[in-house]
């Protein structure tokens, strides 16, 4: 076997770079991670963290030794889950007189990332 000429290499190091950079799945830049307070079922406000890595289409709230997902699909649909053994349920965000928001059950106050 010979070795490829010197007019081959830039074009497979161009192709090894394409290769690289649009076979890669898709990343956001970094998390956004948010620190808030949060409760379920009228509990008692506790601090939690929001962390999404796409604002506004997924992302979890973690309180209270538990994790609570969210995923909106853009066309007005919200799902949660409680944890990772409950099924999905369908939700509707509502805005509270006092600045808290509430999907069913959980709810959210402070510096909340809307998108």
């Amino acid at each position: 076997m010979t070795a490829p000429s010197n007019a081959v290499l830039p074009s497979i190091a161009l192709l090894m770079v394409s290769v690289a950079v649009f076979a890669a799945p898709a990343r956001a830049q970094s998390a956004l991670a948010v620190t808030m307070e949060c409760r379920h079922a009228n509990q008692a406000w506790s601090p939690c963290r929001y962390v999404s890595e796409q604002p506004g289409a997924r992302w979890e709230l973690a309180f209270s030794n538990q994790v609570v997902r969210f995923q909106h699909d853009g066309s007005g649909t919200m799902q949660m889950q409680i944890g990772e053994q409950t099924p999905w349920a369908k939700v509707q965000a509502r805005w509270s007189a006092d600045g808290t928001l509430c999907w069913n059950t959980v709810c959210a106050r402070g510096d909340i990332p809307l998108d």
